[in-house]
């Protein structure tokens, strides 16, 4: 990962480092290290700055010509090649850009970000993954192997945890504790949570430990049999091919989603879901505690204000 995002830094300082944009991307590039942002957030700011200076410098608009008028058009020149929500993240990242310069008085004229709102998206239901497909997976990993063994508590973890991919990734075998049935988790700025484990999983953990994790080196609870950690596309390759075996679409995202999901099918709590995703607000986690159609059916027949009629 450090691999990638240096190369994104460079990618773009090598096309626009030495241009009038160079001591801007400095000045934001500090900020975020000084506000302690991890690699991989700096690295997204990059990369969609990068495309939106790269359309300034397409377009032959100078820093002195950059308004409101400019970014609008910047958003129309987007909207028939890539989704709403790619807009809005480019969108997110240039109001942030030109926030901080605003706030060191780096930027003397009008914020040109100013008012200009982020595009409405579609409210979906997502799909998810059940107890039920669940069990086949898990089925599907009962090898002799360290691989089977290894992916096994990756998706219990993803599952029981819900747990963010690169969360997961950089579990140390020191940040699960077996007695408590918890595990220490270092989420979205560096902020640290304990994160309950339900009884089956913490055993899956603890046998995987003792007869498969102890053959090989390194720290991290989830990696290669040379102790190296995994890389995120290695996960996701791996995720995608057992979903595969079994006729079930998989990737990490939607193993947290579903199981919030199904937690808050079986009556969990929000605010306990809350911290348990790492979620700084309720708001957030109410983007998990979607119902289908059938779930609003029969929860309304169970409370419907005609159920007290005698018709």
């Amino acid at each position: 990962m450090r691999d990638s995002v240096t190369t994104n830094i460079e990618r773009v300082e090598a096309r626009y480092g030495a241009t009038e944009f160079k001591k801007y991307l400095d000045s934001f590039n500090l900020d975020c290290r000084v506000r302690n942002l991890t690699e991989k957030t700096i690295d997204v700011y990059y990369e969609r700055l990068g495309y939106f200076i790269g359309y300034l410098t397409d377009q032959g608009i100078g820093l002195n010509k950059i308004n409101k008028t400019v970014v609008q058009e910047y958003i129309l020149s987007l909207k028939d090649n890539v989704a709403t929500e790619t807009i809005n993240g480019r969108l997110r990242a240039i109001k942030r850009f030109f926030n901080h310069l605003e706030e060191e008085e780096l930027w003397t004229d009008r914020n040109p970000t100013k008012g200009i709102k982020l595009l409405k998206t579609e409210k979906r239901v997502k799909p998810i993954v059940t107890p039920k497909e669940l069990q086949k997976i898990i089925a599907s990993l009962n090898g002799k192997t360290y691989e089977a063994n290894r992916n096994r508590v990756m998706i219990l973890l993803f599952w029981d945890g819900m747990l963010r991919l690169n969360e997961l990734l950089n579990i140390q075998m020191a940040d699960i504790d077996v007695d408590a049935r918890l595990v220490k988790i270092f989420g979205k700025g560096r902020k640290e949570r304990m994160v309950p484990l339900g009884l089956k999983t913490i055993r899956a953990v603890h046998q995987f430990l003792l007869k498969w994790r102890s053959k090989y080196p390194g720290n991290h609870l989830i990696c290669m049999r040379n102790g190296l950690r995994l890389s995120e596309r290695h996960c996701h390759k791996i995720l995608q091919g057992v979903g595969q075996k079994v006729g079930v679409k998989l990737y990490p995202h939607l193993l947290r989603h579903s199981a919030a999901t199904w937690y808050i099918r079986q009556g969990g709590n929000p605010a306990v879901l809350q911290k348990i995703l790492g979620h700084t607000s309720l708001l957030v986690t109410q983007n998990y505690l979607h119902l289908s159609n059938e779930d609003t059916v029969s929860s309304y027949n169970s409370f419907s204000p005609s159920n007290c009629l005698k018709i």
